[in-house]
């Protein structure tokens, strides 16, 4: 990532905080993963490797809840490789740092249609502090939003479950756990 890169990203954690300090207050819908009908995953893909294990989670999802609808929005932050496993799909969509604009901000036609859609649970794979998704999350119209536990997501999310110290699988496995346990009677 270049010198301008690492400003726009800077400037736009500094909006991003002023923003959320002025977003109006969420009345979130806790939504149990057995009863949701819609969830879309977030994260940023670094590699191969990060897109397939979203993918597992996914499939994961999709044999063990029943779950119909599943969206996972990726973020590739190469803007000169996109690389041919980024393939847009039916469940599949990314952006790229030549969507963001000068705050660090998404912008385009595939970050409107994420952002008109209202998922029953929204989920934050990501195990850091990420500008682009934070602001997706922040504008995101889900009922129920969830990540990681440390203390800069607080004004992000609904619930926060683990820490950034869990590895993937472990952090999943807790998502699993403890959003099945909302709302029992």
């Amino acid at each position: 990532m270049g010198v301008i890169d690492t400003f726009r990203i800077k400037y736009g954690k500094y909006h991003l905080q002023k923003a959320v300090n002025s977003y109006p207050e969420r009345n979130a819908i806790a939504v149990n993963l057995n009863e949701a009908n819609s969830v879309a995953l977030v994260y940023k893909i670094s590699e191969e490797e990060d897109y397939i294990k979203v993918n597992k989670f996914m499939k994961y999802l999709k044999s063990e809840f029943g779950m119909k609808k599943l969206f996972f929005l990726g973020y590739w932050n190469d803007p000169k490789n996109e690389p041919s496993f980024l393939q847009t799909r039916l469940d599949f969509d990314y952006f790229s740092i030549k969507n963001l604009n000068w705050k660090g901000e998404p912008t385009g036609g595939n970050i409107d249609n994420f952002l008109n859609e209202q998922f029953d649970i929204l989920i934050d794979l990501n195990d850091y502090f990420n500008v682009p998704l934070r602001y997706l999350i922040m504008k995101s119209p889900s009922k129920f939003k969830v990540g990681r536990f440390h203390e800069d997501n607080k004004p992000f999310f609904d619930l926060l479950i683990g820490k950034n110290e869990d590895g993937f699988e472990e952090y999943c496995n807790q998502l699993a756990k403890y959003l099945t346990m909302i709302n029992k009677r």
